[in-house]
């Protein structure tokens, strides 16, 4: 499926003349609203099924606070912590309460990290705990951002970033989020109804990339 088919199945479902997505005549919603919500779902899907992974290496010298992530990146998938001698630490997310029960001081008293926390501080950034208290490196497996669909009005089509087998999860996350907008076709019934058929493809995708357990 491509980008403008995916578009134009919406406007089927919206009630809206099918024209590859370039206008909604309703005024219901806007063109950049369904590009918006059909974003999230690419996101989200991305995200929660880890369909693509990336791997990096970020040097840290000794008693850093704060270290910067790649720009492209959405979540963590996996950390571990290099020292020089080559010994692995695999890190697991933390947050800041979480640190000062596990070693107090933490933030004052520089170690062998044991965690990272990546939701207390600025974004795209993360922080060890505890401190380092020697140079060493961050293995970081993580999801990184897919690119947009962002198809120009009456372009060329294109295809969407993900697997044919998962298009019809941006179909439902999107409708599930258009078909809760405040105005005269709310309607939760049907929004409900999208956002189950969203988590159904979320878990085939689930089990497709990572196999029956």
């Amino acid at each position: 499926m491509t980008d403008r088919e995916l578009l134009e199945e919406l406007q089927y479902v919206l009630i809206e003349p099918p024209d590859g997505g370039d206008s909604f005549p309703s005024l219901i919603w806007t063109r950049g609203e369904v590009l918006d919500a059909i974003n999230a779902g690419v996101r989200a899907l991305v995200r929660d099924t880890h369909q693509t992974v990336t791997r990096v290496e970020i040097a840290v010298p000794a008693a850093t606070t704060q270290i910067d992530l790649p720009p492209d990146w959405l979540a963590t998938a996996h950390l571990v912590w290099r020292a020089d001698d080559d010994t692995r630490t695999p890190l697991g997310p933390v947050d800041a309460f979480e640190g000062d029960l596990a070693v107090p001081g933490w933030e004052t008293a520089p170690g062998l990290p044991l965690g990272y926390a990546d939701l207390d501080g600025p974004t795209l950034t993360l922080r060890l705990v505890p401190t380092p208290h020697v140079a060493g490196t961050i293995e970081l497996l993580y999801i990184a951002k897919p690119p947009n669909v962002a198809p120009a009005v009456g372009g060329v089509a294109a295809p969407l970033p993900l697997a044919p087998e998962f298009a019809s999860a941006l179909k439902y996350a999107a409708l599930g989020t258009l078909l809760r907008k405040v105005g005269r076709l709310l309607d939760d019934e049907r929004a409900q109804y999208a956002e189950r058929r969203y988590q159904l493809t979320e878990t085939a995708a689930s089990i497709l990339l990572g196999g029956f357990a």
